[in-house]
């Protein structure tokens, strides 16, 4: 199931939603006031394609916690 990012149309506020279905998105409740005025808002999403990763993961790429590409930063 996707996740919907909504906004009321009687409170302003923003909120995100399970929803089952494009369809199902109008029977959303606002889960501030309760109304059922939410309309989708335009969400931002990431995509990775099947290209080869510009930098190598796991064992040997750099710190993981700083992200130091010369390797473990002593924290």
């Amino acid at each position: 199931m996707p996740i919907f990012e909504f906004q009321c149309e009687s409170c302003s506020k923003e909120f995100e939603e399970l929803v089952s279905s494009p369809a199902a998105a109008k029977d959303v409740v606002c889960p501030a006031c309760g109304k059922r005025k939410a309309t989708r808002k335009i969400s931002v999403f990431a995509a990775q394609s099947g290209g080869k990763p510009s930098e190598p993961s796991g064992f040997g790429s750099g710190c993981g916690r700083c992200g130091n590409p010369a390797g473990p930063c002593g924290l």
